[in-house]
């Protein structure tokens, strides 16, 4: 990571057990909020934890003067992608060598990104 970005973590608890955290960070040199990580316990998914936390993520984001979030993801994960645009992202890339030497090996990166308002 660039020396000019740091990383924030916010978590999602239910009934004082994590379910889900985000953790985020701004790259000033071109204000865009970059999405790190996202996870949701299987036992939570589908219940709006991962919207929560991403729009929480985007108005931290939005607070810091930050443009556009961005993520990337890989194309076999078809509910993390599903899940992105149902959030208002969409494509902007890819990568077809990015996983090389990784058991990801063989797939291809894909980029997305949404613009950030006033708020997220």
């Amino acid at each position: 990571m660039a020396d000019d970005v740091h990383v924030r973590v916010d978590v999602a608890v239910d009934d004082g057990t994590v379910c889900g955290f985000v953790a985020v960070g701004v790259e000033e040199w071109h204000r865009r909020l970059v999405i790190h990580q996202i996870a949701v316990a299987s036992t939570h998914r589908g219940r709006g934890v991962g919207a929560a936390l991403m729009q929480r993520a985007c108005a931290y984001g939005s607070r810091l003067g930050a443009r556009t979030a961005w993520l990337e993801t890989t194309n076999v994960n078809v509910p993390a992608i599903r899940a992105y645009r149902r959030m208002g992202f969409s494509f902007c890339g890819l990568d077809t060598t990015l996983y090389r030497g990784t058991p990801s090996e063989g797939e291809t990166a894909l980029f997305m990104s949404k613009e950030l308002g006033a708020g997220g």
